[in-house]
């Protein structure tokens, strides 16, 4: 299937100026092309006099020129350019708006506070598979909240203050009374958002650089080994003792910490104490990090378009349909080996311990096990594997997601992933290499016996197949035999 459109999306933001390319297709799956940003503090000065200043203007059109040139040269076929806080707030906005198009040729669209919220919400519930949680966004010039109750938006709030604009208006104060004032106004208003009470205790997924920045210095901090921002989880009663930590340094020492961006140094603690009065409000245990945000909102409106809401109704589901399309899975070949190794598992589950999640695992691993022969057919599982670590599915956490590379690798000391593997094998081989029906196969529960329709014609070309080990794997990790007897005539 050829792809629909590539669809360029431009988020000018208060703080920073991100670009990102997608191939879109009719079935609604999509394929990530580039992505760039560049920090360009488009807010600065805004707290002034409420104008955006001819600097900052010209610092955020020659990032977009630049963007725009690069997306011409992948050749873009539609923009999407949305602007947010800084240029919603700015008493020069149509002037802003008008400059913005006249020099990069790109008309832009000025997000309303409840649409950056909704935007927000869209890239995150397309691509995290909680159904409960308060999203928050802090940005440069202002933050988002959304309440999520079964996957659907309930509330959504934007309020005035970001990461910048607060440093703009307290930093002369100095670092312990900036952070303390930006702290108080931030609690005040939210004391204002009555709904809040409704979202106590849930967990909270944050997107935004300050939320990306607290995840990779947790990460820094624990020795983390998983390197995924998306995903990645900490304690929410972390973030009140790195804050303190980090006011008592000067600037440029914060500039040499792993995960704060130099650009980022100055204003992070500012980013810190919104979230810090967030938790405060309303008790969360833990903070989950999105890498998706605005951008993927505008994806997933354009994907599901004709949809009376755009959200995906499994996150794994899509994302394994991407994955697919990406790497030119066979998607018959996958449905043949995934239905082979869930009956597999599903008659086997009572006698070799494994669960639900083992099995949500398996499915995975079987639909997308295929993908290595995109690289080369010699080596497969090896470069599935690969794949499967160095590109995003969705719908898994990061442990999750570890477990589905190491099923298809086969290649793990953890003996649930390793059971997995050998059905995974032995449905592959039954299916594809002996090519046995489904109907073919059947479960003897004493002596524990797997039986093959098929008699002596099979039983003699078994051991010479490609995978025929997965005979004597089967018997030594599952404790299963393989019995070929003679097909009903």
């Amino acid at each position: 299937m050829e792809r629909s459109e590539r669809l360029g999306i431009l988020d000018l933001g208060s703080n920073s100026c991100r670009m990102s390319l997608f191939d879109t297709f009719a079935d609604t799956t999509y394929r990530p092309v580039y992505e760039v940003k560049q920090n360009v503090r488009l807010a600065e000065g805004l707290s002034n006099d409420g104008s955006l200043t001819d600097e900052s203007l010209s610092r955020a059109i020659y990032c977009l020129n630049r963007f725009v040139r690069v997306g011409k040269l992948y050749g873009v076929t539609r923009w999407l350019a949305v602007a947010t806080a800084a240029v919603r707030q700015a008493d020069n906005r149509e002037y802003a708006l008008s400059l913005l198009e006249h020099e990069t040729g790109v008309p832009f669209r000025v997000l309303t506070g409840d649409e950056e919220a909704r935007y927000g919400y869209l890239g995150v519930i397309n691509t995290v598979a909680l159904n409960d949680a308060l999203i928050f966004d802090i940005g440069g010039a202002s933050s988002e909240l959304c309440l999520v109750r079964n996957r659907q938006l309930l509330n959504a709030i934007s309020i005035p203050y970001g990461a910048l604009n607060l440093r703009e208006m307290y930093g002369a104060l100095g670092e312990l009374e900036a952070v303390e004032r930006a702290y108080a106004v931030v609690t005040e208003a939210l004391a204002d958002v009555t709904w809040l009470a409704n979202a106590c205790a849930l967990p909270l997924i944050g997107l935004g650089g300050t939320a990306r920045a607290m995840a990779k210095l947790h990460m820094g901090d624990t020795g983390a080994e998983w390197t995924r921002l998306h995903g990645y989880s900490f304690p929410a009663s972390y973030t009140g003792g790195k804050l303190r930590e980090l006011q008592a340094m000067s600037v440029n020492k914060r500039r040499k910490i792993k995960g704060i961006a130099k650009h980022r140094a100055e204003i992070i603690t500012s980013g810190m104490a919104i979230l810090q009065a967030v938790i405060d409000h309303v008790r969360p245990t833990t903070i989950h990090i999105s890498r998706n945000g605005i951008r993927e909102g505008l994806l997933f409106e354009a994907l599901l378009a004709e949809a009376q809401t755009p959200v995906v109704s499994s996150v794994l589901a899509h994302s394994v349909s991407n994955l697919q399309r990406q790497f030119e899975v066979d998607r018959n070949i996958a449905a043949i080996v995934t239905t082979a190794a869930l009956r597999l598992f599903d008659v086997m589950q009572p006698d070799v311990d494994l669960n639900q999640e083992d099995r949500m695992i398996l499915w995975t691993a079987a639909q997308i096990e295929g993908a290595g022969t995109y690289i080369h057919p010699e080596h497969a599982a090896d470069h599935a594997a690969y794949l499967v670590q160095s590109t995003y599915l969705y719908g898994l956490s990061n442990e999750q997601w570890a477990r589905v590379g190491h099923v298809v690798s086969g290649k793990t000391p953890d003996s649930r992933c390793a059971k997995l593997s050998v059905l995974l094998r032995l449905a592959r081989w039954l299916t594809l290499e002996l090519g046995v029906p489904l109907t073919d196969i059947g479960w003897i529960t004493q002596p524990r016996q797997l039986s093959i329709a098929g008699g002596a014609d099979l039983y003699a070309i078994a051991p010479d197949t490609a995978d025929a080990k997965v005979v004597e794997d089967a018997q030594r990790l599952l404790g299963i035999t393989l019995h070929f007897s003679q097909a009903a005539s």
